[in-house]
């Protein structure tokens, strides 16, 4: 999710209620947006270092994890944006333009023309723009809990925080780049191989500076306001932790997705509650089952478009699916979807637009 602009406190009579104003509680606010993340990769950081001993995860041991957090926090996105008609055509780029020319790269692909260039570029696209979705959707975090708990940061204060995150995205581009070599006669790959590493180990040291600034900056904002929840510093916290584990942990990228997932979970299906409260006025019961049904539902479409060839050679051992050709394919159309993913975000998430605002904040008006 993004946020745009200055973020603003709620009305005291909305951040200062009884209960403490939250997307889904308190609690799992804290778990779902950096806590649990935080917390395990820690764990499994300093039990590394401590032992000696080098953690590593197949990406094989996680398809059902995958498929209830990362392929469902795609499916939900595609249910906020084609709701309707009129969120349709008033996202025309994100809804029609953008996947209709990705479907066109993606045919051309299949029908065999510079097949493995195209995926292997999509794929490239999509790692590049995960780096913008990352750092985006974390400050949309932040800026949606200072708005709702009624803190406000200055002019310097968001600079560092968000100055932080965007020397992260450098970190992420970088670590996209690894392994790859511009061709021969733009530099010469032993020279582009150096000054890569006098770039990382550059950025890297600003990235642990940011840490420092935004540290100060949060520190600041509580002096100032008097309070300073952990929903509104994990987010970005956890974008600290998710690097060095995606680089010393083999296999951790795939922790880290699944934590941006959980962290996303959260506001699309608070959204869903409260359009369905709107139309239906239901009762707490009612209300945790449509959730229920419409989560199910989720991952259900999120298993069969997203991980079926896996699950079928899974049930029923290798077939068509199975094949090289197909499997490049179906890495084409995940990094499609994936790069459709992030336009998706910027349409259904801009904090700026009282619509949005709206359908996630309406309940704290109740």
């Amino acid at each position: 999710m993004r946020r745009e602009g200055r973020p603003r406190p709620l009305p005291c009579a909305v951040a200062m209620t009884a209960r403490a104003p939250s997307i889904t509680t308190p609690t799992f606010d804290v778990v779902m947006t950096g806590g649990l993340s935080i917390a395990g990769m820690v764990a499994i950081l300093v039990w590394s270092f401590a032992t000696g001993q080098e953690a590593g995860f197949a990406d094989g041991q996680w398809l059902v994890p995958m498929i209830l957090l990362n392929a469902t926090h795609f499916t939900v996105s595609y249910r906020l944006l084609y709701v309707s008609k009129a969120e349709i055509l008033g996202n025309r780029w994100s809804a029609i333009y953008v996947p209709a020319a990705l479907l066109c790269v993606l045919g051309i692909a299949t029908a065999g023309y510079e097949r493995t260039w195209i995926v292997g570029n999509l794929v490239f696209a999509s790692s590049i723009y995960l780096a913008w979705h990352y750092t985006g959707q974390a400050w949309g975090m932040v800026s949606a809990f200072s708005r709702i708990l009624g803190l406000d940061f200055t002019t310097v204060e968001r600079r560092c925080i968000r100055g932080g995150m965007r020397i992260l995205l450098g970190l992420h581009v970088l670590y996209a780049l690894s392994g790859r070599l511009p061709p021969a006669d733009w530099i010469e790959p032993r020279r582009y191989v150096e000054l890569y590493g006098l770039v990382f180990q550059t950025v890297v040291a600003l990235a642990a500076a940011s840490l420092v600034a935004g540290g100060w900056a949060f520190w600041s904002a509580r002096r100032r306001a008097g309070h300073l929840p952990y929903r509104v510093v994990f987010p970005w916290l956890a974008l600290y932790v998710w690097y060095p584990f995606w680089y010393f942990v083999p296999g951790g990228f795939a922790w880290v997705q699944m934590s941006h997932a959980l962290q996303y979970l959260a506001f699309p299906l608070r959204v869903e509650a409260n359009r369905y409260e709107t139309k239906a006025s239901p009762t707490p019961q009612q209300m945790k089952i449509h959730i229920a049904l419409v989560y199910a539902v989720l991952v259900a479409t999120g298993a069969f478009f997203l991980h079926g060839p896996p699950i079928a050679a899974e049930l029923f051992g290798h077939g068509w699916y199975s094949t090289p050709t197909m499997q490049e394919l179906f890495q084409g159309f995940i990094s499609c979807i994936a790069i459709h993913h992030y336009f998706v975000d910027g349409a259904v998430w801009k904090l700026s637009n009282p619509k949005v605002r709206g359908e996630l904040l309406s309940h704290l008006n109740r």
